[in-house]
């Protein structure tokens, strides 16, 4: 049975108010930028969001209060700056965060994948984080060593990832980059897989690179071809991010009419994601963008 379908449908279907959404991506590169949108379109609410380094997404997440709650290493879009809408909504007690180091995030969702009621790790031994998060707690170790840190299982509801290609049965790949290594823990980890993806191919193009399968179809619930679904950020080698448009973001999301006008440009109005395409730019400026910069 196909899994293809609508990113429309896809978060119709997959993503309810309330849930914990994972986000696979590192700050300005390969965030599910598609399926944000959708988020925003359909008006979600109150999600939770998990991140390991969040970037301009988790900014729009909380600029159209689709988001109330946030568990993360970081939020940040680097050189552009601070993600400032996710910034004051925190200090307006709008988002709760649980703030964690990168080795505590991957030990809670590698619990998670693994069916265990946690996992250790020393990553956050001496820092203040393990007296203020009820998911982590100090613990002897049972063959004598030094005490650790037992994370708590993380499981979320839904992980949206944008991959370089997929077949109809949910099969996932991904060219090999410095991101390749990562892929995979959090939708392992999470109930429910939503997958976009710059092309659907045959299953037989799959095969002839099998080292390059990172997520088996049997945990992918959908997957949508949605090609630049990354945009604004970079999906490396396929394309760059795109600097100007990370300007525009950081610089009008000091202002709530510049803020509003983005959303409604880029996000809210445009109805599709060719649409959207149009609205940044067109093919000329996305073609420009082929030449990969991190």
């Amino acid at each position: 049975m196909t899994k293809v379908t609508t990113i429309e449908d896809a978060i119709a279907s997959h993503v309810q108010d309330g849930d914990i959404v994972a986000l696979q991506n590192m700050a300005t590169q390969a965030a599910p930028m598609a399926a944000v949108r959708e988020l925003i379109r359909q008006g979600k609410r109150e999600l939770g969001l998990v991140v390991l380094v969040g970037g301009m997404a988790v900014d729009w997440l909380a600029a159209a209060g689709v988001i109330n709650r946030l568990i993360g290493a970081a939020v940040s879009m680097e050189q552009f700056g601070l993600c400032q809408q996710y910034r004051n909504a925190v200090e307006r007690g709008d988002i709760a965060v649980e703030e964690l180091s990168e080795t505590a995030l991957n030990a809670r969702l590698g619990a998670g994948a693994r069916n265990l009621p946690f996992l250790p790790t020393r990553g956050l031994i001496g820092t203040d984080l393990i007296d203020i998060n009820d998911n982590l707690v100090m613990i002897p170790d049972p063959f004598g060593g030094t005490d650790i840190v037992a994370c708590k299982a993380l499981v979320p509801d839904v992980a949206l990832v944008h991959a370089h290609r997929a077949d109809q049965h949910g099969n996932v790949q991904y060219e090999p980059t410095i991101l390749w290594p990562d892929i995979g823990i959090m939708p392992k980890a999470a109930t429910k897989v939503i997958v976009t993806a710059e092309e659907i191919v045959d299953t037989e193009v799959l095969r002839r690179n099998p080292d390059r399968t990172v997520l088996p179809g049997f945990i992918v619930d959908a997957v949508v071809e949605v090609p630049y679904g990354a945009h604004p950020t970079s999906f490396p080698p396929s394309y760059g991010y795109d600097g100007a448009m990370h300007l525009e973001w950081a610089k009008g999301a000091r202002d709530p009419d510049a803020t509003a006008q983005f959303m409604e440009k880029y996000i809210t109005g445009p109805g599709d994601q060719a649409a959207y395409l149009d609205a940044v730019g067109g093919v000329g400026k996305l073609a420009a963008m082929q030449n990969w910069e991190a």
